[in-house]
Order: C-alpha cells, then structure tokens, then sequence
C-alpha cells in the first residue's frame, strides 16, 4: 500500500512528487537553456519556442515550491540520520539553501524576462506588462531596463554559479549516505519497493 504522508521513518508520496517534479523541472530547465546556449542561434526562428519550454519549466518549479513548503510544514518530517550536530545543521542549511533557489530562481527569471510564453494553449505575460509594473513605474519612476537589469544580474548569477554547487553538494551527499555512510537518507525519498 503506498505511504501517502511522511512518517519518522521516510518521506511520504506527496514528498517524493514535490521532491522529484521539482528537480525534474530544475534539471529539465537548465538542459534546455544549455541547448539553447551551445546549440541555437539567438537568430534562430527556433530561439524562442525553446526558451518557452525553459519558461514554462521554471514557472512550474515556482508554482511547485509554494505547496511544497506547506507540506513540508504541515507534515512529519523523517528523522535525521545519526551524526554530529554540525553534520546536521550543513544539512539544514543546504536544505533550505535549495529552497531558496526554488524561489529566486523562477522569481527573477519570471521579473526579468521581457517577453511573454506563448504555448498557443495558455500564455504567460511578460512582468513589464502586468498593472504591478504599471504601478511601480508611476509610484517609483523606474524604467523597464533599470528594473530588469539587477534581475537578470541576480538570475544569471545564481543560476551559473550558485545552483550547481548546491544541486551538485545535494546529490553527493545522497551518494555519499547511501554507499559510504550506508543509511537511508537517500533510500527514503525513492520510490518503494
């Protein structure tokens, strides 16, 4: 019978489709911007339906990250694995270092992107063309590039420099518990047997 809520012991089925949606969208998101990068020219008529697709991933892992929190402090969350105090606060704070990039991330890239998504099924309007934005410009006399600018800065930054170091430190701490420490840190967020 499958596990719907985390208990002391492993995380429970809605844990795991919030944990693994939200990388799925995060690494899908980074493949496709690569891609992009390496292999389209800006020119390209191919150029922005791809980037659509890397929109579209980072919007989902944005709306993900909210109901995830929820759950996460609504829920039980499993114990940690023996170790030292300062193992575990590492933890913690990787932890909730990767939240914050679930949040930041979508959020510039969402406020400095001056285009809309169009997937011809729904679209998603472009920051500079919302009524906040109307708003801001009249109440603080700010520009669309004097706003767009430091969000791109902090999104590009963030994302080529700060998020690979976290995911990375992420997955070889799962790696390292489960074949050098040998405990279930990693076996409890896989789906069961």
């Amino acid at each position: 019978m499958m596990q719907w809520k985390n208990t002391a012991t492993r995380f429970g089925a809605i844990a795991k489709f919030f944990h693994w949606t939200s990388a799925a969208a995060f690494i899908g998101a980074y493949i496709v911007v690569y891609y992009l990068i390496w292999f389209v020219d800006e020119d390209s008529s191919q150029f922005l339906p791809i980037l659509n697709i890397h929109w579209v991933l980072g919007v989902l892992v944005g709306l993900l990250v909210l109901p995830r929190l929820v759950w996460r402090f609504m829920s039980v969350q499993p114990d940690d694995v023996p170790g030292s105090n300062a193992e575990h606060l590492l933890a913690h704070f990787a932890h909730w270092g990767l939240y914050a990039l679930l949040i930041i991330l979508p959020l510039t890239g969402y406020l400095g992107t001056s285009l809309g998504t169009d997937f011809g099924i729904f679209t998603i309007p472009t920051f500079k063309d919302t009524a906040l934005f109307a708003w801001m410009m009249d109440n603080y006399s700010i520009t669309w590039k004097e706003f767009e600018e430091p969000m791109d800065i902090v999104h590009h930054f963030l994302g080529k420099w700060v998020a690979w170091g976290v995911v990375l430190l992420h997955v070889v701490a799962a790696f390292y518990h489960h074949w050098v420490r040998r405990d279930d840190v990693l076996t409890r967020m896989l789906p069961e047997k």
